[in-house]
């Protein structure tokens, strides 16, 4: 009964362990907050899922990505052509690496690892009207 129990938490342990972060708001900005309150984003293999359950029409979105361990490492997703209210987007994250004797290039998912990667909002517009 131990060895199943242990077998368990160990398989649920490295399961949660493979997560990316998605770093919280710090904007003070009021309307910025109001622009992105009830819209979220997750990321699976190289692909950012937005969802628009707010209040407003969106214009631009990005979301920034960076790696815990390489600090060589960028991501960014670009939705902008907007995105409606109550409607969800994907887009294809693209990654470059800043390393010293190498040309800025993307890279594959491959070469990322992508378990230690961190999303936060970089920039929301409201759609002009």
């Amino acid at each position: 009964m131990k060895k199943i129990l242990l077998a368990s938490f160990l398989s649920i342990a490295s399961i949660s362990g493979y997560a990316q972060t998605y770093k919280a708001i710090t904007s003070k900005n009021k309307t910025y907050l109001a622009t992105l309150k009830g819209v979220s984003y997750t990321y699976k293999d190289g692909i950012i899922t937005i969802k628009n359950n707010g209040k407003y029409n969106l214009g631009i979105v990005t979301i920034n990505a960076y790696s815990k361990v390489d600090s060589t490492l960028f991501g960014i997703a670009l939705f902008d052509d907007g995105l409606e209210k109550g409607k969800t987007d994907e887009v294809k994250v693209y990654f470059t690496a800043d390393r010293p004797g190498e040309d800025r290039h993307e890279l594959s998912l491959k070469e990322i690892d992508q378990k230690n990667l961190v999303f936060s909002f970089d920039k929301a517009t409201r759609e002009k009207r």
